[in-house]
């Protein structure tokens, strides 16, 4: 898998194991969808380039990590980029047997782009595809309602915090697949759909169709902590493409551009990095980067863009402060290889991922920078927690919705922020007592006599990073469980939390755990920007020397093809 960066459009090249003229563009749902499914694709994309199909997959253009923000008129610049993407794959690989892929909305649009190129793409691969672009705005807005999602901006619809802006929602009530298909002229049709009604029924087209059911559907557009990849059906795919295909050796491409401008003066690039180079991040630099950079952490197994692409958006405007980041992938997410435990609730929580930040500690001391601001969300702030406990080049915290800081001590809230698994409400209230009682002695041990009876690990732990400047951040949604366990180390909204260095909570205007609405997001991202002005500002900016461009020779070993099991 080679990064690549393509008219503005961040994309990974998978090339086909064996020399083929034939290449597919995938296109990625739209949204959460995205969120849930990008690690099932990067399998499908796997697959068919061990086949023998060269596959790019493409971030359209302010989704993912392409440059941009969501914008009107997107709709157009996606099917640009979708054609973009085509030609980039028959001008630099000189492949001409391009076939367009799509799930769900990237369905819908891989369709409408083959109309645009007729009898210029060789096959289409509809996934689950969208049928009615009308129909699909419905449900977008049906899912924003049902979730109290509402945009402060007139004008725009949000739904997990991803924006759709109305002229786009317009222009997607005159994209209707069926219609598409009989404009289409590409040579062969394949379409896998759910059961549903009507599921079934061949569409009218100018190229012959191949049915196949999407078993496994439910399983897969579902939390990517969850998602179980549709493994017979990708199987099936591969194969399908295979057929037929002539030998034939690509153009071996040079270099291979990966440098991504984002802003002025601002560029991001993939890293490689770990041990077996297995792991994977989008560093976001400035022309002049100050010495302390950020690590922005995994929230669940969501991939590095973020909920609702936090993420970048976090990495772009701290660049603009003059800050470096990474946002990574631990081991068996979104582009890094491996694979995610049977137990895979289990191993969010696990010792991997937090050796995976300390390997990304590594990568960012690599390009120079020693200290380190880490942040996360759920998940993510539990291991940003963890790592700083065991690595002093995290000189600060930003954590949102840390669930616990001593998970052994119970009262952990679930992944998703509800009750503890397993919590007896009869218990709830003397067992934070004990706990609260348990934390004052130790607190007031530790304060005094300068000794630590170790009664609550969590303040014990507070207090040794204290001791060594760790500033620290803890943002918490409203009413949300996590701020039951904060009283239970240190009293209620923290107020016995030590102050050795600084340390603050603020409780963000929103109830959502992962911080998926865009007004909580700014809320969160402003606080972090405040928290690196007072504390991190500080020590000259250095030039950020650019990495080498990718070559066939330098890409990174393949990654380990996601079985039926993974998530």
């Amino acid at each position: 898998m080679i990064p690549v960066a393509i008219h503005g459009c961040r994309s990974w090249l998978h090339l086909a194991a064996g020399p083929t003229g034939r290449a597919m563009v995938l296109c990625p749902p739209f949204g959460y969808e995205l969120i849930c499914t990008q690690l099932g694709l990067r399998s499908l994309a796997e697959g068919l380039a061990a086949a023998g199909t060269t596959v790019l997959r493409i971030d359209y253009p302010g989704t993912g990590d392409s440059a941009g923000e969501e914008a009107p008129g997107r709709l157009e610049d996606w099917l640009a980029s979708i054609a973009a993407a085509a030609d980039w794959l028959r001008g630099t690989l000189g492949l001409e047997a391009i076939s367009l892929g799509g799930l769900r909305l990237g369905g819908l649009l891989a369709a409408a782009s083959a109309v645009r190129s007729p009898g210029r793409i060789a096959d289409l691969v509809l996934l689950a595809p969208v049928w009615s672009g009308r129909t699909y705005g419905r449900e977008l807005l049906l899912g924003a309602r049902a979730a109290g999602e509402n945009s402060a901006e007139p004008g725009w619809l949000e739904a997990a915090g991803f924006r759709l802006h109305d002229s786009d929602i317009a222009a997607l009530r005159g994209l209707d697949l069926a219609t598409l298909l009989k404009a289409a002229r590409p040579q062969r049709i394949l379409l896998a759909e759910p059961p549903r009604p009507g599921a079934g029924v061949q569409p009218s087209a100018n190229a012959p169709v191949t049915a196949l059911p999407f078993d496994g559907y439910a399983a897969f557009l579902r939390h990517a902590h969850l998602s179980i990849p549709p493994a017979p059906l990708f199987e099936s795919v591969a194969r399908w493409m295979a057929e037929g295909i002539a030998p034939r050796r690509a153009v071996a491409p040079g270099l291979l551009n990966d440098r991504l401008p984002v802003g002025p003066g601002t560029e991001e690039q993939t890293l490689r990095f770990g041990p077996a180079r297995n792991l994977a991040g989008i560093l976001c630099r400035p022309a002049e980067a100050l010495p302390t950079a950020v690590l922005i952490l995994n929230t669940g197994a969501n991939h590095h863009i973020g909920n609702g692409r936090i993420a970048v958006r976090l990495a772009r405007r701290l660049a603009a402060l003059g800050f470096a980041s990474l946002r990574m992938d631990a081991a068996g997410v979104g582009e890094s290889a491996g694979g995610m435990a049977d137990e895979r609730v289990a191993a969010l929580f696990s010792e991997g991922p937090t050796e995976d930040a300390l390997a990304g500690l590594d990568a960012l001391e690599q390009q120079g920078f020693r200290r380190c601001v880490a942040v996360g969300v759920c998940s993510g702030a539990h291991h940003a927690f963890q790592a700083a406990l065991r690595d002093p080049r995290i000189v600060g915290l930003a954590l949102a919705n840390l669930p616990a800081f001593d998970r052994a001590a119970g009262g952990a809230p679930d992944l998703d922020g509800g009750p503890p698994p397993g919590e007896i409400a009869a218990l709830r209230k003397p067992r934070m007592a004990m706990r609260r009682a348990l934390a004052e002695i130790d607190r007031i041990v530790a304060e005094r006599l300068g000794i630590e009876p170790g009664l609550d690990r969590a303040g014990g732990w507070l207090r040794r990073l204290q001791s060594r400047g760790t500033t620290t951040l803890l943002a918490y949604s409203s009413r949300d469980r996590a701020l039951r366990e904060l009283r239970a180390h240190f009293g209620r909204g923290g107020r016995h939390l030590p102050q050795r260095a600084p340390v603050r909570t603020v409780v963000l205007g929103g109830t959502d755990h992962a911080i998926n609405p865009q007004s909580m997001q700014r809320e969160f991202i402003a606080e972090i920007e405040e928290e690196l002005r007072r504390h991190h500002a500080q020590g000259p900016a250095t030039p950020c020397l650019p990495l080498p461009a990718l070559g066939l020779a330098s890409r990174a070993p393949p990654a380990v093809t996601i079985s039926a099991t993974m998530a």
